[in-house]
């Protein structure tokens, strides 16, 4: 057999676990030894082939010759002809070339220990960096950079320091320059070569191996799965912790991808949620400076016995949660559709969420990968519903059409009709005066900034904590002063947000405190307090909701002082 007619046996085998496939495997990855691959694609098949044996391995056996194979995918790819060689870039793939526009704290990060460049090529405007370079240099060395002598590239290259390996991690290695390197964007240039962050190494080695006997399935009450408490939940150490973000980091930085969550991770928090056989996910916090307001931002990566297979992120809100799922391609058609449910039924044991959002993008809207793979309906047939009462029609009658004729597939323009919304997936008990549009976090921003603006105090500082104050006498707070920092802090930064909602003061007390409380959760270790905590607090978000709605229909600002109660609560 040529080599793509065994690759493509190979790939046949991929869901088989009884031992005639297990033979045939072996027996098929020794004869690609003696095959050369001389097209990309050939490399490509093998490459993805090997990691899904790694991850999905029917024996240890097979799993060992799987690892082994990998370590000559570097020297596979660099025997093809240059041409052929160009098109394994980007793709993380050991032996190829990643350029990309990283974040600072990923580019910082890289550069300790891979031999990362500037593409200077790919730089239009050399003097993007300047300022990046200024703050790098002594003021002796900036007067004469300053003086226009030198290109950019001819002064970092006579100014690196002998300990730098490169002009990135000399760039990079204070991490005040972190907002302009940011507003620069100089494209880097990684050469994987062997790197154990590339796509075919990068894995967790701590983890126990398992052998795997089928693919799992769905079951049909996925709604019930779900809302089933995952028992096998564990925030990790700071040790573990570290390994798995920077497993998730270089999956990402490999492939050319980033989560915020991952570029800026909260080492406190990082629950390792165990899926069976050999698979885990790992959902991991945001850094304190980095979260957002009233939604608790997330990532996730998913690995089966330490190989990542998927990434992306959950985003809780009140009671319902943002997300989506993206399987890297080596482990297409394996057991997605049973891990998802596995997924979702983790960031309900985590958050309580009782409604999962998907946005349009994850299923096509101005997502061509999304439309080519015809991503909507696996979401709809795990039991997502579309928003909109137009689309729900539309995908019924796709639907009945598919189920009345199975060779029927919906084309790429009624696939982009039916990403023209969110999707919905709501568990038993979900109430829909719970839902929170998304449309109105803007507008929460908004009210924010207005309501510190009425503050006389010139220092925002001072005027947040004014805004803060007033809303803790309004909540009958009397110890504001004693609570712990983090406590006042998270309190403070949301204060403006909530300060200005009907009659606060003449709110029951359960429904005050459970605000107060809510507010208070914002700046904690770990952030899963204040999701958990916004689930409680259902009069806070329906009046915010209702507010904002309000606000918005009238087309006008928060008017000054109508909502206030905190003159007459003193």
């Amino acid at each position: 057999m040529t080599a793509t007619a065994t690759l493509a046996r190979l790939r046949s085998l991929r869901n088989r676990y009884d031992a005639v496939a297990l033979r045939e495997q072996r027996g098929l990855l020794r004869a690609l030894d003696r095959l050369p691959q001389r097209r990309w694609r050939e490399v490509e098949a093998l490459h993805e082939d090997l990691l899904f044996l790694c991850a999905f391995a029917g024996s240890a056996g097979i799993a060992r010759e799987a690892r082994a194979r990998l370590a000559s995918i570097g020297s596979r790819l660099r025997a093809l002809p240059k041409r052929e060689r160009g098109l394994g870039d980007d793709t993380g793939i050991a032996g190829s070339v990643t350029r990309h526009v990283f974040p600072f704290p990923i580019a910082r990060w890289l550069a300790k220990t891979e031999d990362l460049a500037i593409d200077w090529g790919g730089v239009g405007d050399e003097t993007a960096l300047d300022k990046v370079v200024r703050i790098n240099l002594a003021p002796a060395a900036a007067e004469a950079f300053d003086g226009g002598e030198y290109s950019t590239r001819e002064f970092v290259g006579l100014a690196r320091p002998a300990w730098a390996r490169s002009d990135v991690q000399w760039l990079t290695n204070e991490s005040r320059v972190a907002d302009a390197w940011d507003q620069a964007e100089p494209t880097v240039t990684w050469p994987l070569a062997g790197s154990r962050f590339a796509v075919t190494h990068n894995a967790l080695r701590s983890v126990r191996r398992v052998e795997r006997h089928a693919m799992r399935r769905p079951g049909d009450d996925v709604a019930t799965r779900i809302g089933t408490p995952l028992q096998s939940i564990e925030r990790l150490p700071r040790p573990r912790a570290s390994q798995v973000v920077a497993c998730a980091r270089a999956a990402l930085a490999a492939r050319c991808r980033e989560v915020d969550a991952i570029t800026y991770p909260n080492l406190e928090e990082v629950w390792w949620c165990d899926l069976g056989d050999g698979v885990a996910l790992a959902v991991i916090g945001i850094a304190d400076e980095q979260r957002l307001a009233l939604e608790t931002n997330t990532g996730y990566l998913l690995v089966a016995n330490g190989v990542p297979i998927g990434y992306g992120g959950v985003t809780p809100l009140f009671r319902q949660a943002n997300t989506g799922i993206n399987v890297f391609d080596p482990f297409r058609g394996s057991e997605a559709a049973f891990l998802w449910i596995e997924m979702l039924r983790a960031f309900h044991t985590l958050y309580a969420s009782r409604r999962f959002v998907i946005n349009a993008y994850q299923f096509g809207e101005d997502n061509a990968e999304a439309i080519q793979s015809g991503a909507f309906w696996f979401y709809y047939r795990l039991g997502f519903r579309p928003a909109t009462l137009a689309t729900r029609r539309l995908a019924a009658r796709e639907a009945q059409r598919m189920a009345g004729d199975r060779k029927y597939r919906s084309d790429a323009r009624t696939l982009r009709a039916l990403a023209s919304g969110d999707l919905h997936l709501d568990l038993p008990g979900f109430d829909q005066a719970d839902y929170f549009d998304e449309a109105l976090l803007a507008k929460a921003g908004a009210r924010a900034a207005q309501r510190v603006a009425r503050e006389s105090a010139v220092s925002r500082t001072r005027a947040q904590r004014n805004v803060a104050v007033a809303l803790a006498r309004d909540l009958g707070v009397h110890d504001f002063e004693n609570w712990p920092p983090a406590e006042r802090m998270g309190f403070t930064r949301l204060a403006p947000i909530f300060a200005d909602l009907p009659r606060l003061c003449d709110w029951p007390d359960p429904d005050r405190d459970a605000l107060a409380s809510l507010l208070r959760a914002k700046a904690l270790p770990q952030e899963r307090t204040f999701a958990l905590r916004a689930t409680h607090a259902v009069r806070a978000f329906r009046s915010l909701a209702g507010n904002l709605t309000d606000m918005s229909s009238r087309g006008r600002g928060i008017p000054a002082g109508r909502w206030s109660c905190s003159a007459r609560c003193r």
